[in-house]
């Protein structure tokens, strides 16, 4: 058994454990049905418990930063704090609990594409196979991106557990039944789900560096078939990952404005800044790797030499290619250019000096600034 085949184990055992996989996998068709009495109570559950809790939170949040935009544009005091402040305690919020976007993905995805996570689910199972029966072995998997994408999704699930969920409280008995929801909805199930989509990903990443002698007139055949599975299973596939790829570019990116701004703010070294920005980005730049493999080695399927008649599949393979990446639209998960790494970089950049210049224009800068030059002297 290869550690890419225990670790699947592992996450499905997990995965229908906690609530969120409906499937079980039939070893000897190769293939996964749905599972209709764990389909049942995930429904059950999804319908009375997932669903109500999530427009709970919500409408708590909402009524609750109205109020408070309200208070701050309606504060006289010249000089005064209040908007920074709320700026970063909603920075803060959406940074804490992130997990709560992949929660509402994770309940849209099982009410709209159930039958799509089947497919997906059921192209992975052909595509390794296939890769295993051109090839002669098994997909290598870049274990070491794994466990940073592993890394990453923990520390956004875990930074939660020291922050509330809940922004008012209403009474102690609904506020426990609430946190206590959190660790089903915010911890596990995310996690769980987010490891398994970012597998997925490396999972195409390995399978996309396929090679095979192009005098073999039978392998040049199935090479062309298993490329077109290939691109229809990247674009299926991107739907369901949207949620956990962009919910780590949104801590990414926030954690670059935070950090950015506390080394104006706190007058921090450029080595800590540095350093930050290290653990920040390394996920971004692991996929943009990944993204970059994935479009060079598009680029050269329907461009292989044909034999035994196989010109026309060598065009229809290109056409399909064509076609499949000119319908692709802007929030396409591969689409990940070094272009959109920039940009969060300007923007961030831009923000952090607003915000700053807010911060300078407030009343307590002095006296938050006495305060840091005094530590330096200790």
């Amino acid at each position: 058994m290869s550690c890419l085949t225990s670790v699947l184990q592992l996450l499905q055992f997990l995965t229908t454990l906690s609530g969120c996989n409906i499937y079980r996998y039939v070893e000897d068709r190769r293939i996964f049905r749905l599972s209709p009495k764990i389909n049942f109570l995930v429904g059950a559950m999804h319908r009375f418990w997932l669903r109500p809790w999530l427009l709970v939170i919500f409408l708590m949040h909402s009524i609750f930063w109205l109020v408070e935009f309200i208070g701050v544009m309606s504060d006289p005091k010249p000089g005064s704090e209040r908007p920074l402040n709320l700026i970063y305690r909603i920075g803060m919020t959406i940074a804490s609990n992130q997990n709560f976007c992949i929660s509402i993905g994770i309940a849209y995805h099982y009410r709209y594409h159930r039958n799509l996570m089947r497919q997906v689910l059921n192209g992975f199972s052909r595509i390794y196979y296939s890769y295993e029966k051109i090839c002669g072995r098994a997909p290598k998997i870049n274990w070491c991106f794994f466990v940073i994408q592993t890394y990453r999704v923990s520390i956004a699930t875990f930074v939660p557990r020291k922050t509330s969920l809940i922004a008012f409280h209403f009474g102690s008995k609904l506020d426990i039944v609430l946190h206590q929801f959190k660790w089903l909805f915010i911890f596990i199930q995310p996690l769980l789900l987010s490891i398994a989509a970012h597998l997925g990903i490396l999972i195409l990443y390995a399978c996309y560096d396929i090679h095979v002698q192009p005098n073999r007139n039978r392998k040049s055949f199935q090479l062309h078939v298993f490329q077109r599975n290939l691109i229809r299973l990247r674009h299926n596939f991107d739907c369901l990952a949207r949620p956990f790829v962009w919910t780590v570019f949104l801590e990414s990116f926030i954690l670059f404005i935070g950090n950015f701004h506390l080394n104006l703010y706190d007058k921090q070294s450029v080595r800590h800044l540095g350093e930050s920005l290290l653990t920040t980005f390394v996920f971004p730049i692991t996929l943009l790797h990944v993204n970059v493999a994935i479009k060079s080695a598009e680029k050269t399927f329907g461009q292989l030499k044909a034999n035994f008649r196989t010109q026309r599949q060598t065009q229809m393979l290109w056409l399909y290619r064509e076609v499949m990446e000119a319908t692709a639209d802007r929030n396409n998960v591969f689409c990940l250019d070094r272009g959109l790494i920039l940009e969060m970089l300007r923007l961030g950049w831009i923000f952090s000096m607003f915000t700053n210049s807010v911060l300078l224009n407030s009343t307590a800068a002095l006296k938050h600034f006495e305060t840091v030059n005094h530590k330096k002297l200790l």
